[in-house]
Parts: C-alpha cells; sequence; structure tokens
C-alpha cells in the first residue's frame, strides 16, 4: 500500500474515516465495503468489517474457520505454486484444478455464505454491489466464484450458486485506493477511443484472434498494437512496445510529459504477464523481449480526478503476487495507481481460447448493453456459467467453435478474471456508449 500511495511521488495518504468512505461508498452506489481478515492460527476465527454507505459503526462479522491454517487454502496455495512452476505437469493442472473447487466451496461456507446474509438484495430486487478488501494471503482467493446458497424462486432445496450470481463484486487494495479510482472521470468506452495490443512476443495462438475480433466487432476505429500476422499486409499503429503503453496511459509518458488529452478509454492487452516474486518486478511481456514492470507503472501517475481508461488484462496472473498473494500491489493495482480508471485482471494463468471467448462477451456487455465494466465483467462470467441462459455474440468462426466447448462453465476457465477500480453502475443504469 506504501507503495501505490506513494506513486508519482505523493506523500503517503491519510487513511480514510468511516464517513468519508461511506459517503464515497454512497457516491458510488456500493452497498458494503468488506474487509476480510484472516487469523493465523489453527484454531482462530477471522473476521469481516463491513463498513455501509450509511456510516454508522462498522459491522464485525466473526467468520469462524477463516484462518491461513486451513487445508483447503494451504493445498491450493501449493497446488498453484507448483502449477507455476511446471505449467507443463498435466498432474499437477489436474490437482490444480480440483484444488480450486475445493478453495470456492470452503470459501462459500466460511465466507461469502454468512457476508450476503449480512448485506442482502436491495428492495427493488436488485442484487446488492459489494467491495471486498481480502487481507494477505486471501488475495489469492476468487472470492466471486464462491460457492454460496441459492435463494431463487427457481433454485431447489440444497441448491448452489457461484457469488457472483448473487452480488456484483468488485476488489480494492484499501479504502482509500477505492476512493481514489471512484473519483476518476470514466470515458464513453465506443465513442473514447480504443487500444487493442496482440501478443507482441507472437507465442499466444488466440491473442490476434481476440484483438481482431474485438475491433470488428466493437472498436472498427481502434487502434493495433502488437503483432498481428494474418495481415501482415496492414501494419500495425505501433510495435507494442512499454514505451508505446506508457505513452497511452495516463501520467506522464516515457519522455516525462503528459499527453495532450485523457487518452483512450479503453487498453485492451492480449499478451503474456507475470506475477514477480518481489510484487515491483510483476511485468507485462512486451515488444523487442522488453517488459512493462510494476515498478516502472508507479513512477509517474496521472492528477487525483482526472479522467482515465478501461485497462483490460488479458493476460496470465496480472492481479496477484506470488511472494504473499496479497493483492496490495499488483499489476492491476498499479495501473489504478497510475491513473486507470478501471482495471480487469487475473488471478491465475488462463487457458487462451476460453479467455478470448470470455473477453468477447465481456465487451459486448460493455459497448452494446452499455454495462459498467463490473456489471460487464459480472455477465460475462454469468454467460460461461449458464449455457441455457446465453445470449448471442458477434463471433469470428475460430471463436464460434470455442464458445461451443462443453467446458465453458468450469470454474477454472472463467473465474480468474476480476474487477477493480470504480465500482459504480452506469449512469442510471443506462448506456455508455
Amino acid at each position: 500500500l506504501a507503495a501505490l500511495r506513494a506513486s508519482n511521488g505523493r506523500a503517503p495518504a491519510r487513511t480514510p474515516g468511516v464517513p468519508e468512505l461511506a459517503a464515497g461508498l454512497a457516491a458510488a452506489g456500493v452497498d458494503a465495503l468488506a474487509y476480510l481478515l484472516p487469523a493465523v492460527g489453527a484454531n482462530g476465527s477471522g473476521y469481516a468489517v463491513l463498513l455501509r454507505p450509511t456510516g454508522g459503526t462498522p459491522t464485525v462479522l466473526r467468520l469462524p474457520g477463516l484462518t491461513l491454517a486451513d487445508p483447503t487454502l494451504s493445498a491450493y496455495l501449493d497446488a498453484a505454486a507448483h502449477r507455476s512452476r511446471e505449467p507443463e505437469d498435466a498432474n499437477g493442472e489436474a490437482r490444480w484444478v480440483s484444488s480450486l473447487d475445493a478453495l470456492c466451496d470452503w470459501a462459500g461456507r466460511v465466507v461469502m455464505d454468512p457476508l450476503l446474509r449480512a448485506v442482502p438484495g436491495r428492495a427493488d430486487g436488485a442484487d446488492p454491489r459489494i467491495v471486498l478488501v481480502p487481507c494477505g494471503p486471501l488475495g489469492v482467493v476468487a472470492w466471486h466464484a464462491a460457492l454460496v446458497r441459492a435463494y431463487g424462486a427457481n433454485d431447489g432445496a440444497g441448491q448452489r450458486r457461484y457469488a457472483c450470481e448473487r452480488a456484483v463484486i468488485s476488489y480494492a487494495a484499501s479504502g482509500a485506493e477505492l476512493l481514489r479510482a471512484a473519483a476518476r472521470r470514466r470515458q464513453p468506452p465506443v465513442a473514447g477511443g480504443q487500444v487493442l495490443v496482440s501478443d507482441p512476443e507472437l507465442t499466444l495462438l488466440w491473442a490476434e484472434f481476440e484483438a481482431e475480433a474485438l475491433r470488428a466487432a466493437f472498436y472498427p476505429g481502434a487502434a493495433r498494437y502488437g503483432e498481428f500476422p494474418s495481415d501482415a499486409d496492414t501494419p500495425p499503429d505501433a510495435p507494442g512496445t512499454p514505451d508505446d503503453l506508457l505513452a497511452v496511459l495516463p501520467g506522464t509518458g516515457p519522455d516525462g510529459n503528459a499527453g495532450p488529452g485523457p487518452g483512450p478509454a479503453v487498453v485492451h492487452l492480449a499478451c503474456h504477464a507475470t506475477a514477480g516474486p518481489l510484487p515491483t518486478r510483476s511485468a507485462l511481456r512486451l515488444a523487442d523481449g522488453r517488459a512493462l514492470t510494476v515498478a516502472r507503472l508507479l513512477e509517474h501517475a496521472a492528477a487525483p480526478g482526472a479522467a482515465g481508461p478501461l485497462v483490460v488484462l488479458s493476460a496470465c496472473e496480472t492481479d496477484l503476487s506470488t511472494r504473499d498473494h496479497d493483492e496490495a500491489l499488483t499489476l492491476a493495482t498499479a495501473l489504478l495507481a497510475r491513473g486507470a480508471v478501471d482495471v480487469v485482471g487475473s488471478r491465475w494463468a488462463v487457458n487462451d481460447g476460453a479467455s478470448a471467448v470470455l473477453m468477447t462477451a465481456f465487451h459486448h456487455f460493455l459497448a452494446d448493453r452499455g454495462l459498467a465494466p463490473a456489471d460487464a465483467l459480472r455477465a460475462a462470467q454469468r454467460w460461461m456459467l449458464r449455457p441455457e441462459n446465453r445470449v448471442p455474440l458477434p463471433l469470428t468462426d475460430a471463436l464460434r467453435h470455442e464458445a461451443g466447448r462443453p467446458d465453458l462453465p468450469e470454474v477454472h476457465l472463467w473465474a480468474a478474471f476480476t474487477h477493480q477500480g470504480n465500482p459504480a453502475p452506469g449512469d442510471g443504469g443506462s448506456t455508455l456508449r
């Protein structure tokens, strides 16, 4: 958190009090900000501290079983570490998938079921909007994929759903970082301009398919950065180096000067990324074999309240730190500190083809349906989950084949992606175009 607060040479930010946080939640239309605090010992209880937009004394939920010593959490951390070290190990992959399923069950029983009982749906029938601040190693958990009790009229007895089917869930590194992002101005994603980055290393099979599908369906005027080998006659607008990317992000560019305007509304990167052994060394892998690290992203941030983009990191491990799995400092949170309004990042290495389908669904709900980023991501994940409820998407032939895969509802294929930043819905539910 100190690194995020000190970006661009700012003095460490003061900690906002409950009235300031409550006012920020009310302005963003959030029903609760929940800090998740684990116990350390095997027999301890963790807590959720809930702040409401109405202010008042925070609510403290005692959560027996929310402990760092829980064997389900430990088994997942071990399996995830092995998967990162040995990505070609099929047995390791199967063990990781099994441990992820168990983790989602644990996360529902221990945290999200009691949390959703404490933050029920709204009087108008709308699902609650919740921002989670998971502390320490709890940052590795995809809490939106926790299995929770289902209460819908068509749900059978004992049936369970994923948490993202009962609430709109965003994440934050802290209350102060949430307020900072919520104070920035969103730009309309279609009218505001876009940059699409296709894997400059030419190692991701689906990166070009993904970028070109988004350009054809939603953003015909988008700038193309990176490699587009199937369209060799049309050169990209830029190679996709770290300097190219910094030049379109908020803050000062590589020349030390701020850009002439707010920059693009959407920056979508389909490329490799790695979570480093130190959080500041986590990096996007870009053109010329160069990396854009968290440390460099934090060098020059935009002014508070400035307009900023939605940054979509369709890449591996962009909302994770391998050192202690504390999401306070990841590529996603570094981009927010630099000046993005919203960031979509991932908690684990993702399947290339399935992610391309999910990203098409996300941009459909964002650009065509006018949903805010948090709502668009939730809609895309629910699209993956429930084949019987899927709306048609503008898919290319290659992506249409991937969209027909029977395994898309499996949690490891859709739940990696998280939203951080401004949790507000679209203006009155209206279009953001």
